[in-house]
């Protein structure tokens, strides 16, 4: 999972749970599209990050930190600062690790305070400098940093963004039995299918009364609100990134007709879709 195809480098460091940190170096400007399947915290060494998520977009600058939470699609655009070559890290946190960091240290589950940002801006203080410096003379090395030691630096990164804002617990233990789904994750896969309640809390291995408590723990909207706007921030990137024509999106979104699709979409964004 690379940042942008077209870097001038990259470093990868991996452990038990697959790539877990990511290194770019760029002295050309990109742009991607991504969907983000994993949550990540990144560290602006130098240059520029601007994420766009189909609604808001913000730039982070040199010495600038940010959370990007899973399962969302953004674009990324990186630019390099005056007279500097771009250089981000980005920690990534896989399921698998959050799931066991979970069950070792069980002292979150007070926290369970919505985050509906789909990336945050975290405050850059000594835990942050201290995370992300201490990588670097293995970045520059480009040799791996040992298995116990980067599985160090992913368990002082959930400390860093869970002291940063209570928030991120609600996102990334999202989970509330190993046997069961992860409903954002099973939401963002299978929004644009027309399922009922009963059969989502089925599929994601819940009673109803189940998943509904659980949803109202990782979102504020109804079920049907949450998949609705999903569907219109899709809608919206299509139409004003991809350049798609609006017939050629709402079948494809789950949306049941063409008056429906145009109707949300204005509510939502104040505009018609073929505007």
């Amino acid at each position: 999972m690379m940042i942008a195809p077209d870097i001038s480098q990259n470093i990868s460091f991996k452990n038990t749970y697959g790539d877990v940190m990511h290194f770019i170096a760029s002295a050309e400007e990109s742009c991607v599209h991504h969907l983000q399947k994993d949550h990540m915290l990144a560290y602006v060494y130098s240059g520029e990050l601007t994420i766009h998520d189909g609604v808001y977009e913000q730039s982070f600058a040199a010495g600038s930190s940010v959370f990007i939470r899973k399962n969302h699609r953004v674009r990324f655009s990186i630019r390099k600062g005056k007279d500097q070559a771009v250089k981000i890290a980005f920690l990534v946190f896989k399921r698998d690790f959050l799931i066991r960091f979970y069950r070792m240290i069980d002292d979150f589950a007070h926290r369970c305070v919505e985050l509906r940002e789909r990336f945050l801006n975290i405050n850059v203080g000594p835990e942050v400098m201290s995370l992300f410096y201490s990588m670097i003379p293995f970045i520059d090395s480009g040799a791996p940093p040992p298995e116990k030691t980067m599985e160090l630096k992913l368990t002082e990164g959930v400390y860093v963004l869970l002291n940063a804002d209570e928030r991120t617990a609600a996102a990334l233990f999202d989970f509330m039995a190993p046997w069961k789904i992860d409903i954002l994750e099973f939401l963002n896969e299978n929004f644009t299918y027309e399922l009922t309640l009963e059969e989502i809390a089925q599929y994601t291995g819940r009673s109803l009364a189940a998943f509904k408590r659980d949803f109202r723990k990782v979102s504020s909207l109804s079920p049907s609100k949450w998949i609705t706007d999903k569907r219109l921030e899709v809608a919206h990137q299509q139409v004003k990134y991809e350049s798609r024509n609006v017939s050629d999106i709402y079948l494809g979104l789950g949306f049941k007709s063409l008056s429906h699709f145009s109707t949300a979409y204005k509510r939502k964004y104040g505009v018609a879709p073929t505007k």
